[in-house]
């Protein structure tokens, strides 16, 4: 009777020690000829076999590829969601991109091309992916919201769509001086240096949604938006007229609107629903 009781207790308590879904986290390293240089990428590698879905999420000005995992709970977000019937196993990939924007540039180099390219077919060379534009999401929260943006409307054959949190994204400007010399540092470099307009211009993400279904013929690109409506930086506006715009051209599009300022915990609240969207999107395994 006693060791019956043992047992049992045992057997509980390894129960709650263990979580009921428990990816792990890689550290690799992959080489890009567009950049000359590889590119450092933390992994999360779902708890069940293959083939996934891979989603790339992108870090914020001034951060890198651990990012998404000490500050924005990823593993955790992800262990839980993925227990769930709601969305499937997916591989995340956090790739370190510095301030590079994720434009193509002469100070940091083509991380468009770089991502979009090589680091893409690089993850699925060494991954068993879903290796398909339709099962190939990218993520990103400010800086990484305009990269996320960026990717969905300029390698439409590539990713099925972007979730975007606090998205760093501006219609055309007309002169530096509507930005705060803070601001004006953080895109010198990436859009010239110093900040060239007609740079920064060329690379707004609103010029490609007007072709955007042309270029995909027909297939649709889906897009999940987040701010906050105390954004401290103001960028909920840029993702109001984002959402608009979307919109207009006729593209899918998510809007969310909560109460928070620019800041980790109102993106880290929003992974598990962006991750739920992409598995309401995903095509069915077979």
């Amino acid at each position: 009777m006693t060791l019956g009781w043992r047992a049992a207790m045992l057997l509980a308590a390894s129960l709650i020690a263990t979580p009921a879904w428990a990816g792990t986290i890689e550290t690799r390293s992959f080489a890009s000829p567009a950049l000359g240089r590889d590119i450092a990428a933390s992994i999360y590698v779902p708890d069940a076999p293959g083939p996934w879905p891979v989603v790339y999420l992108l870090h914020g000005y001034g951060g890198g590829e651990r990012d998404w995992l000490k500050a924005g709970g990823a593993r955790t977000t992800a262990d839980a969601v993925f227990a769930e019937p709601s969305a499937p196993p997916m591989l995340l990939v956090m790739p370190g991109a510095g301030n590079s924007w994720y434009v193509d540039s002469e100070r940091y180099g083509d991380w468009d091309t770089a991502i979009a390219r090589d680091l893409v077919a690089a993850v699925d060379a060494a991954y068993p992916t879903r290796a398909n534009r339709e099962s190939r999401f990218a993520v990103g929260l400010s800086m990484g919201g305009y990269g996320a943006l960026r990717l969905a409307v300029h390698h439409p054959d590539v990713f099925r769509g972007a979730a975007a949190f606090s998205p760093a994204i501006f219609a055309d400007v007309d002169r530096v001086t509507v930005f705060p010399p803070f601001q004006i540092a953080f895109f010198a470099g990436a859009f010239g240096d110093p900040l060239d307009l007609d740079a920064f211009n060329r690379r707004n993400i609103f010029r490609p949604l007007e072709d955007l279904r042309t270029r995909t013929e027909g297939q649709p690109t889906d897009f999940y938006l987040m701010t906050g409506d105390h954004d401290g930086l103001g960028l909920w506006d840029g993702t109001l007229r984002f959402f608009r715009a979307a919109r207009a051209a006729g593209h899918p599009v998510e809007l969310r609107v909560h109460d928070g300022d620019h800041a980790w915990p109102l993106w880290r609240a929003e992974l598990a629903p962006a991750l739920r969207w992409i598995g309401g999107l995903l095509p069915k395994a077979r």
